[in-house]
């Protein structure tokens, strides 16, 4: 009777530690990069699960189907994904900071000292 209760202790426990271990980092990246394609923006850029870099030119959501994302990869060349297809997101179009050296002007250039 022991035994049993101690086979089904060290099951449960292999299967929990493969949860924590090894699912739950995989279903985080997962649901991260859902979100960040959910809150992708015309004039983004991005990169497909293939490698290729485009910027989101328009975001269509048929009522039946997946949404597509049309993405421009060179000017004038535009192809259609679906979302699943983005890998990550590049680029969005929130202003830069300023930079500080950009503020003071431009900088003197120092003579090396022999």
């Amino acid at each position: 009777m022991a035994v049993m209760w101690s086979v089904i202790f060290y099951t449960v426990l292999a299967v929990a530690a493969f949860y924590f271990i090894l699912l739950q980092p995989v279903l985080k990246n997962q649901r991260e990069q859902r979100k960040a394609v959910q809150l992708l923006q015309i004039g983004d850029e991005v990169v497909t699960t293939g490698g290729l870099i485009g910027e989101v030119k328009d975001v269509v959501t048929p009522p039946d189907g997946p949404t597509e994302i049309i993405l421009e990869l060179a000017p004038g060349i535009r192809v259609r994904a679906v979302t699943d297809a983005i890998s990550r997101r590049l680029t969005t179009l929130e202003p830069a900071p300023a930079t500080r050296a950009a503020d003071t002007g431009p900088q003197e250039a120092t003579e090396p000292r022999a």
